[in-house]
């Protein structure tokens, strides 16, 4: 050992840290008080200090005087001493000077100490019945003085072998770290067993430290994820951290005190020599040993096994122990502190002269204090019928009392709702707690139920079971008026743009099937003349028949060209798909009423400032604003804090009044479970916009020692399972609802009114109106072109009558062709009838009278 310890001051230290024992004590002391070598050590402090300056640190707190305290407290007159190393023969010795220089009059000469010192801790059966044989006492009392936390998992494990873990039995386990140890056997035996806990979870550096190694990758920090942390581990880290602090805090007083030591990577002391090395006569102490020690000594911060504080010895000061117990039933759970300066102090002490008092009543027989708060639906205070009036958990109804029945009735215990005194959730504000969060970490409460958040910086704190119900925070708004549907609200299944674009097809198919006609020699056939060709796509009939197939109609003129077809069959196919879209729209919007909200989201919101928005001004939900990284989240922050007056109120009930009376000016953001719940409230004026903007878990807190916190866990789960949970919020939610349909929807559906088809009758009418005008002016022009080419015709028309000469006429000598006289009998005339070639522009208005007569 000396020679390790001599290579590694050769090489260049700063300082030492190690364990000691009792072997290596005496050499450690020399080397450090030589060398001026500071040596800190997570191992406990010897027990003799002998006059000379000290260059160690004992970072474990001496707890001799706390297992003299207890025995002392309890008033044992007979005990057994149990202990397997020196240092365990050395508190007993201190044990027993105490005890014989006690104040407590007579009372040390009452008390019987049986030592024995167990060499093979792994087997001590035998040892154990020998002694329980010893005394014939209604109550045997052990302390247990162990080396090891192992020692102490063994010698638990062998109790029960024994049978010693039944009612009359009494341990003081002398442990640091005894809320780790297995008590799952001696919960149900009546045994009493007390021991010390170094570690506090309820300690914010100490909890923090866990929340950060769990979340760190176990292949990269081996052991990380770990829930479970020993004394020993949060005594390594704290020497960790009172090197760097102290290191630290040399460097700031002095920027240029290392300056001569470092170089080249080496370390050098006086005189510019490597190191510190163990042959110079006489020995050259380390340059910084006692600028070190005195910056140690200076130090005073919260670490992870407390308060960090060292006297001029270098021993710890102020720290302090909890005192944990099981008992039937219950346990391990705190019952008392002890401190050097205070000694011990019992949490259920009633006076000094009860000083069993906790254990003549059982925790088990006292109800559990719960915190809790008005908040609809989770708590309301029970309307009171008949004029009696409602008297302790009577007074209440909601979510969290019959969430609280489910969880005691598995539990088993009894309870007693207390309203938080300041109407808060809780804060830490001025290294406090406010709202139920502090009441029950200054224990004034056992636990809290309602809507209260599960968070990283509350269970720092306190503990939470398993989330009893999953929520986020939410947007609440007053419900906009209906509007009543356009005219031509049969439009809205298509935007603006569809519609538009539907115009152009149509009309760039009908151009296009024109000029396809034209040019195929397929759509031209003869006419009634020989020489004459017609087509009979001109550019009405392929508008008309572009309309046909859109409106899903036929047409008497059809394409026969290859090209004019594949123009009718990509128009058909587009058709089909526009009018299938249009009418699976068409349902939805004519039978669903829809409200026009001014926004939809959170990005809405912070883009405008013509509507207020504002949280709770304490919980989580304002904290997430105020702590939240996104750029839109932060915006909004800086939007709420500086608006005058202020957008924060105090309850979820003045939220949702500011909501109603603002007259769509005022958003509030809250929790969507309590959303869910107003908006299903009369008057049916407010709802709920756009999706959570975070996901979190409502849980119940407790006290981090609480004996009954797994249970709890489990009854959470097992509601959870059996649909428990869910019957609940369908209850209070849904089932006590007091509007129509679904809370929070935007529309419902409904049958079609006049309103929503009026568009199409004033189209049919307008329709109609304007074919009886066109059909009107028609009738007009056909007159008038009628008048004209009758005028025309006259001027070409002639109607003549001859009257030809019969043959028998003819050979009588009478001239040819000329009647000798003019005979009007029908059958004495031949009529030749003439049909002049028709006038330009006139051939769709030849009638067949229109001809000569000869």
């Amino acid at each position: 050992m000396v020679s390790a310890i001599c290579n590694r001051m050769k090489s260049g230290v700063f300082l030492f840290y190690g364990v000691t024992d009792i072997r290596s004590r005496n050499i450690i002391r020399d080397f450090t008080r030589t060398f001026h070598m500071p040596y800190l050590s997570p191992s406990t402090a010897p027990l003799e200090i002998k006059p000379q300056q000290n260059f160690e640190i004992h970072m474990k707190p001496d707890y001799s005087l706390a297992i003299i305290d207890m025995i002392e407290y309890f008033g044992w007159p007979r005990m057994h001493y149990l202990y397997d190393s020196d240092d365990g023969l050395n508190r007993l010795q201190m044990v027993l000077a105490a005890l014989r220089n006690t104040r407590e009059g007579d009372y040390s000469s009452q008390i019987t100490v049986i030592a024995r010192r167990l060499y093979n801790v792994e087997n001590a059966h035998d040892e154990l019945r020998q002694m329980d044989r010893m005394v014939m006492d209604d109550e045997k009392v052990f302390v247990f003085d162990l080396s090891s936390e192992r020692a102490y998992r063994s010698i638990l494990k062998q109790i029960p072998e024994v049978g010693m873990n039944k009612e009359g039995y009494h341990y003081l386990v002398a442990t640091l770290d005894f809320i780790n140890l297995d008590m799952q056997r001696y919960l149900h035996g009546g045994v009493n067993i007390t021991g010390f806990q170094l570690l506090n979870f309820e300690n914010p550096a100490l909890r923090k430290f866990i929340r950060t190694w769990n979340m760190l990758d176990p292949y990269t920090y081996p052991g990380a994820g770990k829930t479970k942390l020993t004394y020993e581990a949060a005594l390594a880290v704290d020497v960790i951290d009172v090197i760097t602090r102290s290191l630290r805090n040399m460097v700031a007083e002095n920027p240029k005190i290392f300056q001569s030591t470092f170089r080249r990577k080496e370390v050098y002391n006086y005189n510019r020599t490597q190191g510190i090395p163990c042959n110079t006569k006489p020995p050259v102490p380390w340059m910084h040993g006692n600028t070190i020690m005195d910056e140690i000594k200076e130090l005073d911060f919260e670490g992870l096994t407390g308060r960090i504080r060292f006297d001029e010895n270098g021993f710890r000061k102020d720290y302090e122990l909890n005192v944990f117990t099981v008992g039937l039933d219950t346990g391990p759970f705190k019952i008392g502190t002890w401190d050097p300066v205070n000694h011990y102090k019992g949490l259920y002490d009633q006076n000094d002269e009860d000083e069993d008092n906790f254990f003549n009543v059982s925790q088990t027989n006292r109800p559990k204090i719960i915190s809790t708060i008005l908040s609809s639906p989770f708590l309301m205070l029970k309307e009171a019928k008949d004029g009696q009036p409602l008297v302790g958990n009577n007074r209440f109804e909601g979510y969290t009392v019959d969430l609280t029945k489910e969880v005691a009735d598995i539990v088993r215990f009894d309870y007693e709702f207390q309203l938080v005194k300041d109407d808060e959730y809780g804060r830490y504000i001025n290294n406090t707690w406010t709202g139920m969060i502090g009441e029950v970490y200054r224990r004034e409460a056992d636990m809290a139920i309602g809507p209260i958040t599960i968070t990283y910086e509350r269970e720092a704190f306190v503990d939470f079971s398993k989330p009893f119900m999953n929520v986020g925070i939410s947007i609440m708004i007053k419900k906009p008026e209906i509007q009543k549907p356009g005219v031509f609200s049969f439009m809205e299944p298509l935007s603006p743009k569809i519609w538009i674009c539907i115009l152009c097809a149509y009309i760039g198919v009908s151009v296009g099937l024109f000029l396809v006609s034209r040019f195929s020699p397929y759509e031209w056939e003869k006419g009634s003349g020989d020489e004459v060709m017609e087509n009979q796509f001109n550019i009405l009939n392929a508008l008309w028949f572009s309309v046909g197939a859109l409106m899903l109609q036929g047409s008497d003129a059809c394409p026969r060209s290859f090209s004019g077809r594949i123009i009718g069959t990509v128009w058909w196919f587009f058709v089909l798909i526009i009018i299938s879209s249009y009418t699976a729209n068409l349902a939805a919007f004519l039978t669903i009423e829809r409200m026009h909200t001014p926004i939809e989201s959170a990005d809405d919101l912070a883009k405008q400032t013509e509507i207020k928005y504002g949280t709770i001004k304490s919980g989580t939900t304002m904290k997430f604003f105020e702590e939240s990284k996104v750029q839109t989240y932060r915006q909004m922050w800086n939007f709420m804090s500086a608006e005058n007056p202020s957008v924060f109120v105090k309850d979820v009930k003045e939220g949702v009044d500011r909501v109603k009376s603002s007259k769509g000016k005022y958003a509030f953001l809250l929790e969507s479970s309590a959303n869910e719940f107003y908006n299903n409230r009369e008057p049916c004026d407010t709802m709920k916009v756009g999706p959570n903007l975070n996901s979190k878990g409502l849980g119940i807190a407790t006290t981090p020692d609480s004996p009954i916190k797994a249970q709890m866990n489990l009854a959470v789960l097992e509601l959870t399972e059996d649909g428990t949970l869910h019957k609940l919020k369908t209850k209070w939610w849904k089932d006590k609802g007091q509007c129509a349909g679904n809370p929070g929807d935007a529309s419902s559906k409904r049958e079609l009114s006049l309103s929503n088809v009026a568009g199409i009758f004033y189209i049919l009418i307008a329709g109609l109106v304007f074919a009886v005008i066109l059909a009107s002016f028609e009738f007009i022009c056909e007159k008038s072109k009628m008048y004209e080419k009758v005028s025309y015709m006259t001027a070409t028309e002639t109607v003549t009558t001859l009257v030809m000469t019969p043959t028998s006429e003819k050979e009588n000598g009478g001239p040819e062709g000329m009647p000798h006289s003019y005979n009007t009998t029908e059958n004495q005339q031949a009529t030749f009838s003439y049909k002049p070639q028709p006038a330009i522009g006139f051939e769709h208005f030849m009638r067949e009278m229109d001809h000569t007569e000869l």
